[in-house]
């Protein structure tokens, strides 16, 4: 069977064709698509939005030890969510193959930083392979797989949002889907107390040893041999740039298992050239790797660590004899911030931009323009769920000093089931007085209208219990709350001077819908 996919499209096809059957994450950009991908196969794979990052992986381990091949999907960002049962299942390892997708964001598409992940694959000591085309999204579930039940611990696979996006030919070779279950596995290694996790430390280092020099396992790496003189190592999706820039002009080793990365297969390979490279995006991952195995290389000493890397930076890198290449800095100008047409949130924005003198926190989301034209109206934003937590902070610290000035933070539905209930909690326990506001569209738009707990839909489209967000505020004990209509100044003007006048705790809920969504599902629904 031959396909045009993109990367996210191909992840999806190789899990179902691999017999994936349990799916989970939280929808972000670059990722989002995999899910919903893998949700049109729900006559044989459960696939689901959890509420944040963290709870899914934690799902995917649970249905990993019961003995179904699982995959736990989010953007770079999320992983650091997630971080707490990563890097526990490395020691404790898997029952059924388990794979995590982190879908990094080089050059800050759609995002609050340009984090690199690879960082987390040594970090957690968890194996890590780099496709560079959809052909190898593809192929790559079943590597990851087979090195996930080889040595009984999760496989990560690291997209990027071009990986993510773009679409080449693949080639399925299979029409039919296999079907892998494995028993449960009842082990003192899957109870990590102290005397348990000691030795599990140790074992983990063994099969990391063990699997960087052993290159046995099919596709972990790809060498072109075309020059004695110049060789260079690259992965992912900057191979395509080499490519691009260089076409066989030079030798390259293309790493597709990028940690541990294969010792013999570099060596050896260093040893055939004179002048060896690493090209990579964003932090050296690669070449402090090469680096520590004694190998002399050139690496971000000529090429930039932020950004994407395109072929006019690696054609200039290598023009000018390897010059320290100089970025072309521009001075940050920040655009004029619009929201959809008919979003609520130009009418909550435009009014919340007359209240000059207070300190507004925000979360991360549409709402996250907020800061640049017409509005000016947030002041700080850090994190999904941070929305909360830093308002609680700023009050506190507003207090402290005497600056009684009321703080407001803002966040929408989703990300408050994502974390924000946490930092609520925080602020509820621990006594701080901001004013929060939840804008509910009911939708999780930014990344394209998901469904959330606060729908009546799940990603398997079927209709579930709706959680009822003043009735939690309620159980939560909430004394201060009032929902309002924020397509009507007068009542968003209402709500938030009458939130002013209280001097404990406030949450007022936006009470809305995302227009486009609506749209979207009446379209559906016609067709």
């Amino acid at each position: 069977m031959r396909l045009f996919l993109t990367g996210n499209e191909a992840i999806a096809l190789g899990f179902y064709f691999n017999g994936g059957t349990f799916a989970s994450g939280y929808p972000g950009t670059p990722s989002t698509e995999i899910l919903e991908k893998l949700s049109e196969y729900r006559h044989v794979i459960h696939s689901e939005w959890a509420p944040n990052e963290k709870v899914a992986v934690e799902s995917v381990i649970g249905a990993s030890f019961a003995g179904l091949r699982s995959i736990a999907v989010m953007k770079h960002v999320g992983v650091n969510v997630a971080t707490d049962p990563i890097f526990t299942v490395a020691y404790t390892g898997i029952n059924a193959g388990m794979i995590i997708v982190t879908a990094d964001d080089p050059g800050i598409h759609s995002s609050q930083n340009e984090q690199d992940n690879r960082n987390y694959s040594r970090f957690a000591k968890i194996p890590m392979l780099e496709p560079s085309s959809s052909q190898e999204c593809y192929d790559f579930i079943e590597i990851a797989f087979k090195i996930s039940e080889y040595i009984k611990l999760p496989v990560f696979i690291r997209l990027t949002t071009r990986i993510c996006h773009s679409k080449t030919i693949v080639e399925t070779n299979q029409n039919n889907r296999k079907e892998i279950h494995f028993p449960i596995e009842r082990s003192r290694r899957f109870d990590p107390i102290p005397i348990i996790s000691r030795q599990l430390h140790k074992t983990l280092e063994n099969k990391i040893q063990n699997l960087s020099e052993n290159t046995n396992q099919i596709n972990l790496f790809k060498l072109e041999k075309h020059s004695n003189k110049i060789g260079i190592i690259t992965s992912g999706m900057s191979y395509n740039y080499v490519k691009e820039a260089f076409g066989n002009l030079f030798s390259i080793l293309k790493l597709n298992l990028i940690f541990p990365i294969p010792k013999k297969i570099v060596k050896d390979f260093a040893n055939s050239v004179e002048q060896l490279y690493v090209i990579e995006e964003l932090d050296p991952f690669l070449e402090e790797e090469i680096l520590k195995l004694g190998i002399k290389c050139i690496g971000k000493a000529v090429l930039p660590r932020t950004s994407e890397l395109s072929t006019r930076i690696l054609k200039s890198a290598f023009q000018f004899q390897l010059d320290k290449f100089e970025e072309n800095t521009t001075s940050f100008s920040p655009k004029v911030s619009l929201f959809c047409k008919g979003c609520f949130y130009n009418v909550f924005f435009n009014v919340l931009s007359n209240y000059k003198d207070i300190i507004i926190s925000s979360d991360i989301g549409c709402y996250s323009m907020s800061g640049g034209e017409p509005f000016n109206a947030k002041d700080i934003a850090i994190c999904m769920g941070a929305g909360f937590s830093l308002a609680h902070g700023i009050q506190i610290a507003n207090n402290y000093l005497k600056r009684y000035t009321r703080v407001i933070g803002i966040m929408g539905d989703s990300t408050f089931f994502h974390s924000g209930i946490s930092s609520l909690i925080n602020c509820i326990y621990n006594k701080s007085n901001p004013v929060l506001i939840i804008l509910d569209n009911q939708s999780t738009s930014m990344t394209g209208f998901q469904d959330n707990p606060g729908t009546e839909k799940n990603l398997m489209q079927e209709k579930v219990k709706k959680i009822d967000i003043l009735n939690l505020l309620k159980a939560l004990n909430v004394q201060h709350t009032r929902e309002f209509n924020p397509f009507s100044s007068a009542e968003t003007f209402s709500a938030i001077n009458w939130a002013l006048t209280c001097k404990e705790l406030v949450v007022l809920i936006a009470k809305g819908h995302c227009l486009l969504k609506l749209s979207k599902e009446k379209r559906k629904k016609n067709d």
